[in-house]
């Protein structure tokens, strides 16, 4: 088995190896490396594998095994420890020395030393009494010197009743020249409940050659026990109704009442927080010796039910805690989202999930549960492993039960069978490696999967999302289309694809199958770069699929902003035209949706809320807001649904229609209401996206339909002609009123006209503006109302649209901030882009309410050049307004720049530049 992120394996089922001593761990066993998520003690709160010097693992823990190596353990003086057992074969050689060292020892006098000679070499403890009550921490020490092929590990083998082996656990593997010993801390474990003993092993193993000269010490290996905590853990726990009442259900056993002549006395402590930490319910439950004597029988001391209040749709995390006289020793945490329950999968839909990557310990029907409650229809899945593994029939009923909830399942074709993995190289470069050899070399081993899976499973996928193997293959369409032909022979292949990179040129694919690419969206991408490769996918002949990736974590990072960001580029993705959606590797620790019990993670609720409110719609466009908010309007059927945000916090005041309800990411629903007045709704903008549902369609596609026919106006006080291009985005014919809402002392005329079309007509109804001397050049924002109320609408509704004022070829920005000496610099900054170019004066002017005008020339402004004029105020502060009028006309020319600025504007710039200035 090789151990996880090096190139040493252990080979413990080689049937050439014997044992000389212990005939029960004789038997073949299926070794797992066992990482136990959600635990921490306080005694080993180190990763698994990682040196932490001088630490005492035990140090909380009462020890059950100390295995130093001194006289007591080798009582005849042979230099072997007694009791153990030397394993034999032909991988492990007799000639290989492996004795008591006397010279070097991590603590003590004495080590186990291996000499390295060409060959493996394991030793073995006898099996140590345990139980399943107790939680277990385990140290060890190594020290290797002159090793370059070889390592050192230490295993702790869990077994049950019968000595056969349930799992194992290997600290990472130490080679090199050390001159001082590593120090190896392993997480908890919380063992199954047969465990009975566990074996202690001292491996020198190899990696593709072995060394001839070399040695690896051995000592201090300790084993700790420590009460096991159970915080109860099922779909039920972990998904709740949004109006029911949450029980959390702890436990504890293995509470020893004394050892070393000290009494214990325990208490369980619980809290609940929500996703930012926050503290909101707490309890204590005292747990006395005569309790632990009573709960002998029931192997549950302490058990505590705790009642929550009803809390509303998010987010929230519960942690158990046990002081053992009031020092904590052991803590466990899980988490449950409050959501609204929907107990269906959506008919149809684009997303879907990964569940390759990490083991999991979730059943199947906990599974099931969960992808339903999800919002998803599709699941990847990874099925090579498991149709040679005793777990094949329960992979077959997970992947028919998800078939049969809506959900289609992708067969993931990845970890190939061990004996046709082992033809291959270890640092390999994917999947590609073995399905470009032979089809002899793997037909066989495909056709069982595709006997056990097929027609259940139709689509597939050529390695993992992170195997891009495939990438830069010459004639790759030849070479899928016949690893297509090959599979088939067995199962039914409807589509089959791969991992594909970003920027990496897409083959024509000239055949019928549709096959797919499979692209990851991650932090590092741009929106446009990603559709422009959904594009060229597209253009290839593919389908193109996104793998949606969050942020990575960083320390004390704000949890909204992470889901602020996934659910962006999950807008993104299905704006780009993506077929499918993919969320990445579920059961990341850094990027997933769950953690490894089934309890969702804090990226959980802010995918389920955008999937339930896209799944089938197709993406329309924007609609522009009175105060700018970003925003995307996807319609389904006769509904739109509406994403916004803003980075300054804002508040539209906009009609949507009459069932509009907003959706927070951490799933809060809430029913906008209406002005009685006006009809129109407030929505409440900040950085955090808000996705409207149940708003109209038509309102949504009048909207994005409605527009000028030029649309832009110089900058002088001559009357300007216009058109306003509508169309009637109602299946029926309407009839009402329009009228164009003058602002900035605009003069519109006629200000109000009749207006009457049928179903997707176009309508133009013609107009002329006028300009005040003080408009400001730019777009301006203008409202149209419009009034139809013979069409089924309740109250009139606005739409609204910039115009531009001025030619667009020159520009105008102010700056503010405040000098050393307390006056406010103001800059008037003016970038010339003529083309064909002009040479420009400008006359430039600052007005403040009572104070005199600033005046200043700007001469021979060329294009393609930016000049500024700077004006000083002094005692600023004592301006009664401080509203500022910007103005800058050009000299024998038709160009006039404006810029009004109101108090609540000036102040925002100059604390702008205070903010940049600071940083």
């Amino acid at each position: 088995m090789s151990i996880r992120g090096s190139k040493y394996q252990i080979d413990d089922l080689n049937k050439n190896s014997t044992f000389i001593q212990m005939k029960t761990l004789a038997h073949s066993f299926v070794l797992i490396l066992i990482a136990f998520a959600n635990t921490t003690t306080v005694c080993a709160a180190s990763s698994s594998g990682l040196f932490s010097k001088g630490i005492n693992t035990t140090s909380g823990s009462i020890p059950i095994a100390s295995i130093d190596f001194e006289d007591e353990q080798d009582r005849d003086y042979d230099r072997l420890p007694d009791d153990w057992m030397r394993r034999k074969g032909l991988d492990f050689r007799d000639y290989v020395l492996a004795e008591i060292d006397y010279t070097q020892a991590a603590q003590g006098r004495r080590s186990l030393r291996i000499e390295a000679n060409g060959s493996n070499a394991a030793y073995y403890s006898q099996p140590i009494s345990i139980d399943a009550q107790h939680s277990y921490v385990m140290s060890a020490s190594i020290l290797t010197r002159g090793l370059k092929y070889n390592a050192a590990v230490v295993t702790f083998s869990f077994l049950n009743q019968r000595k056969q082996r349930i799992h194992r656990i290997v600290t990472d593997p130490i080679s090199g020249t050390h001159k001082e010993w590593s120090h190896l801390q392993l997480e908890p474990l919380i063992p199954d409940e047969n465990v009975r003993f566990v074996v202690v092993g001292c491996h020198l193993i190899s990696s593709s050659k072995n060394d001839i000269t070399g040695s690896a010490w051995f000592d201090h290996i300790c084993i700790g026990k420590l009460p096991r905590l159970k915080l109860a853990s099922d779909f039920e726990t972990h998904f709740r109704q949004s109006d029911a009442r949450v029980t959390i259900e702890s436990s504890a056993t293995g509470l020893d009442t004394e050892y070393d002549e000290e009494d214990f006395q325990y208490e369980l402590k619980l809290h609940s927080e929500d996703v930012y930490g926050k503290l909101l319910d707490r309890t204590s439950t005292v747990i006395t010796k005569a309790m632990i004597e009573e709960s002998i029988e029931t192997e549950n001391a302490g058990e505590t039910f705790w009642e929550l209040p009803v809390y509303p749709p998010g987010y929230y995390r519960v942690r158990a805690t046990l002081l053992r006289n009031d020092v904590e020793i052991v803590s466990q945490w899980t988490s449950f989202a409050v959501l609204n329950l929907i107990g269906k999968t959506p008919e149809k839909g684009e997303f879907g999930w990964n569940l390759s990557g990490t083991s999991h310990d979730i059943s199947a029907d906990d599974m099931l549960a969960i992808t339903r409650e999800s919002g998803i229809n599709w699941v990847k899945m990874p099925v090579w492993k498991q149709a040679y593994s005793q777990q094949s029939s329960e992979t077959g009923q997970l992947l028919t039960g998800l078939r049969n909830q809506s959900i289609i399942p992708i067969g993931m074709l990845v970890n190939p069978p061990a004996e046709i993995r082992n033809k291959y190289s270890e640092e390999w470069t994917g999947i590609s490696e073995l399905f470009t050899s032979p089809p002899l070399v793997w037909r066989q081993a495909a056709n069982q999967v595709m006997a056990l899976y097929s027609p259940t499973v139709t689509r597939w996928q050529l390695g993992d999302d992170l195997d891009s193997s495939f990438v830069g293959m010459p004639k790759y369409v030849e070479t899928m289309d016949g690893i297509r032909h090959e599979l088939q022979r067995i199962g039914q292949i409807r589509q089959l694809g791969v991992r594909w990179n970003i920027d990496s040129p897409v083959q024509k694919n000239q055949l019928i199958s549709k096959n797919f690419l499979t692209l990851i969206f991650d932090e590092n991408t741009s929106f446009e770069n990603f559709q422009n490769n959904v594009d060229a996918i597209h253009s290839g002949g593919y389908q193109a699929w996104a793998i949606v990736k969050a942020d990575a974590k960083i320390s004390q990072s704000d949890p909204h902003q992470r889901a602020n960001n996934l659910v962006r580029r999950m807008i993104d993705a299905k704006r780009s035209g993506a077929d499918l959606i993919f969320a990445y590797d579920v059961f990341d620790p850094e990027y997933g949706l769950l953690n490894l019990d089934g309890s969702p993670s804090d990226l959980f609720l802010p995918w389920r809320t955008v999937t339930l409110a896209l799944n089938g719609s197709q993406y329309a466009g924007s609609i522009q807001l009175p105060n700018r908010s970003t925003n995307h309007v996807f319609l389904r059927d006769d509904e739109a649904t509406i994403v916004m945000w803003n980075d300054d916090p804002v508040t539209e005041e906009i009609y949507l229609g009459d069932q509009v309800f907003t959706h927070s990411v951490w799933g809060e629903k809430t029913f906008v209401t209406s002005s009685p007045i006006n009809g129109r709704q407030k929505i409440e903008v900040t950085s955090v996206p808000t996705i409207l549902t149940g708003c109209s369609a038509e309102l949504a596609r009048w909207r994005m339909g409605v527009k000028f026919q030029k649309g832009r106006i110089a900058s002088s006080a001559a009357e300007h002609e216009d058109s306003l291009l509508v169309t009637n985005a109602f299946p029926w014919s309407i009839q009402g009123s329009v009228q164009i809402i003058p602002n900035y002392g605009w003069e519109i005329s006629p200000r109000k006209q009749n207006l009457s079309s049928g179903s997707g007509e176009q309508t133009e109804l013609p107009f002329s503006v006028k300009l005040p001397s003080q408009t400001a050049i730019g777009e301006q924002l203008m409202a149209i109302e419009f009034d139809l109320g013979g069409s089924e609408l309740n109250f009139p509704f606005r739409v609204y649209r910039d115009y531009l004022v001025g030619m667009g070829d020159v520009h105008m920005e102010v700056r503010m901030y405040k000098s050393d000496n307390g006056q406010v610099i103001v800059e008037q900054i003016i970038t010339n882009e003529t083309n064909p170019p002009e040479v420009i004066e400008f006359r430039c002017n600052l007005l403040i309410r009572g104070r005199r005008r600033h005046t200043s020339n700007m001469p021979s402004l060329v294009s393609g050049q930016t000049r500024k004029v700077v004006y000083m105020i002094p005692e600023f502060e004592k301006l009664e307004a401080k509203d500022l009028w910007l103005r800058a006309d050009q000299k024998n020319g038709a160009r006039t720049l404006n810029e009004l600025l109101n108090e609540e504007q000036v102040m925002k710039l100059l604390e702008r530049s205070r903010v940049v200035n600071s940083e």
